[in-house]
């Protein structure tokens, strides 16, 4: 089993030493706390444990948050000024080596003059809007060099700004110059005409009328410059006001060394959250706090030894460790070596093993690498897939989750390439010499593939067998494991006795096994069954299963199709350039196989990606693997900027 053996914790510590043991458990990564008070109260059968720490840390959880929210909005603002934002996604650190670099004495000098140019640019940008928006609205008067208000002023003069549909433009003048008017056009459009009309204010009323009767939009105007001066100065003000905005922006994009130390204490006060949300678990008694929970057995004694080591307390912390019983709900931690570990994500895509079950890690592992090699099958994309992934796994930016996703097709690209001289191919190129050729030995590929899922299914079945006999279920594991296995193999010998060998000993021999095989599938549940009648017809249902060992061993003849297909394709494409003139072979050609080829790299890789997958969840699991496990969740940091080394 590669589950990691769990054990139940129990931590008695001072009150005043809950955030040391906290941060402790936050940098070891090792303990899943459980509700102390709901753990406690059902061993003890007593309601007497309650929890104590919920409202007094609602005040706190308030000033974390907004420290949080306060340190979020200055990273938004400086990402968005910043071409390239540094990172720190550095494992080399645990979290404590971590938090004694946090400053918050900086980080709160930082935030104070970030949010001071935020405020002024924020500022700035509110003004210059306000003066597009003048600047908008004065563009069709900008060469008018009369001030309205010197007009009104007069004693018999009055004066307006309009704007009127060119429409109405010779039947208005010609009524307007019919009053003691001056009229001068400022601007026209194709559609509208702007004027400054000049009347004597004996003819309001009859100005009045005519900017009803020809729905005249009268412009307000209130500055004491004409607009041809205020629209320079406008313009002038939004030069400075820009020349401004970018300085403050310069400051911030050439001030990129202040993103980490944000970062770093975002996920100082993430962790600090954590902690006082995982205070909500603890139960106190007098002025003891208790912490329940699990822990992986294999680091029980280092978690033990680090907390009496750094703890320095008068009163001594009582840590106890007990073995899971048959009530517990464990968790599930999953142990697997390097090479099988990149695999685990593709067991947690379908489900997490229970606690007592086998983990499917170590049993997928080999299959998904021949199946997913011989699907994609060519030495020429194994070979990029391997540069590539050893290129990218170096960088440091790349998060741990993405790095094993990486790890995982590195190690894939191993098969590809195997594949890839099995059937003499690269880059859809023929090589010398092959072991299998797609477009020859189509029949024995497609045989070949059979065979590789008929191997898969007996060692499901054979694993089913081994954890039905471990729980002493034996006629169980007859019926449901090794009989059908007996079927499978009596099969295969009763085939290669008859047709291909042509041996009656091995013909004979199958069919032997065959029958006894089915008459086990058949008996069993009479056997088990009170009702005979029905413990016959559940086996006689059983049996007919067989149907369904036809239609998963048909499946597994993608393996063929797809390696064929994506050869077959990659072929299509070197021929579709070597048909075209050398001009063009070697110019545009050469640019369009790398386009065509990165094509059929991706699609080759995603269908063998997910072909894989769904052989090993429907046909394979489906004869071993129940799942319907909770994965194991210690308390640790966020995680949101660094990933920290687990100091195990």
């Amino acid at each position: 089993m590669a589950i990691s053996k769990m054990e139940k914790v129990t931590i008695i510590s001072p009150k005043s030493e809950e955030e040391n043991v906290l941060r402790i458990m936050q940098d070891l990564q090792s303990i899943e706390i459980v509700d102390s008070a709901a753990e406690l109260n059902r061993l003890l059968q007593k309601k007497q444990f309650t929890h104590t720490n919920v409202e007094n840390n609602q005040v706190q959880e308030e000033k974390l948050n907004f420290v949080q929210g306060q340190i979020e909005k200055a990273l938004y603002y400086l990402e968005t000024h910043l071409t390239k934002t540094p990172q720190i996604y550095s494992d080399m650190q645990t979290f404590a080596q971590f938090e004694q670099k946090v400053n918050f004495d900086d980080v709160n000098r930082l935030l104070t003059e970030i949010n001071e140019l935020q405020d002024q640019e924020n500022a700035l940008a509110t003004e210059i809007e306000a003066i597009r928006t003048e600047i908008e609205e004065l563009r069709q008067w900008q060469y008018l060099d009369v001030e309205p208000s010197v007009v009104q002023d007069s004693q018999y003069l009055q004066a307006v700004l309009v704007d009127f549909s060119l429409t109405v433009k010779e039947d208005l003048i010609e009524k307007i110059a019919a009053l003691s008017t001056i009229f001068e056009v400022v601007y026209e459009s194709q559609s509208r005409m702007y004027a400054c009309v000049v009347y004597l204010k004996k003819d309001a009323g009859e100005m009045s009328q005519l900017i009803d009767e020809y729905s005249l939009n009268v412009v307000s105007y209130e500055h004491e410059q004409t607009p041809k001066e205020r629209f320079k100065a406008l313009e002038e003000r939004l030069a400075i006001l820009n020349r401004e905005k970018a300085k403050i922006i310069k400051k911030v994009s050439t001030n990129s060394a202040v993103i980490n130390p944000l970062k770093m204490a975002e996920e100082s006060v993430l962790a600090e959250l954590d902690r006082l949300h995982a205070k909500e678990m603890l139960t106190e008694y007098k002025d003891l706090s208790i912490i329940c929970g699990w822990i992986e057995s294999e680091r029980a004694e280092k978690f033990a030894n680090t907390v009496k080591s750094q703890v320095t307390s008068e009163v001594p912390i009582y840590i106890t460790f007990e073995e899971v019983t048959a009530d517990d709900e464990v968790p599930t931690a999953l142990k697997n070596n390097k090479l099988v570990k990149p695999f685990e994500s593709l067991t947690e895509m379908y489900s997490l093993p229970k606690y007592d079950e086998v983990d499917p890690t170590p049993l997928l592992t080999p299959f998904y690498m021949v199946f997913f090699g011989m699907m994609v099958a060519d030495v020429g994309y194994g070979l990029l897939m391997f540069i590539a992934t050893v290129w990218l796994s170096k960088k440091k930016s790349l998060r741990r989750d993405k790095k094993s996703f990486i790890n995982l097709f590195k190690i894939l690209s191993v098969p590809v390439m195997i594949w890839g001289v099995i059937y003499g191919s690269f880059f859809g190129l023929s090589l010398p010499f092959h072991v299998l050729s797609p477009t020859e030995d189509m029949n024995s590929i497609l045989i070949l593939s059979v065979v590789f899922g008929l191997i898969q299914l007996l060692v499901g079945l054979l694993v089913n067998g081994v954890q039905l006999v471990k729980q002493k279920e034996y006629l169980k594991s007859i019926s449901e494991s090794f009989a059908w296995q007996g079927i499978l193999i009596g099969a295969v010998m009763l085939l290669l006795g008859s047709i291909v060998l042509k041996v009656d000993v091995l013909k004979n021999a199958g069919l032997i096994l065959f029958i006894i095989s089915a008459i086990s599938i058949v008996l069993v549940p009479v056997i088990t069954n009170k009702s005979k009648g029905k413990g016959l017809a559940q086996g006689l249902y059983s049996f007919y299963g067989i149907t369904g060992y036809i239609g998963d061993l048909v499946s597994y003849t993608r393996l063929m199709a797809l390696g064929i297909s994506g050869g077959s394709i990659a072929g299509a494409f070197n021929m579709l350039v070597g048909f075209m003139p050398p001009a063009a072979k070697f110019t545009i050609g050469i640019f369009l196989i790398i386009v065509l080829h990165a094509l059929n790299i991706f699609l080759s890789l995603l269908s063998a990606y997910v072909h894989g997958a769904r052989l090993q969840y429907v046909e394979y699991f489906g004869k071993f693997f129940t799942g319907g496990g909770r994965k194991f969740a210690p308390l640790k940091p966020k995680e949101k900027h660094v990933d920290f080394k687990i100091d195990k």
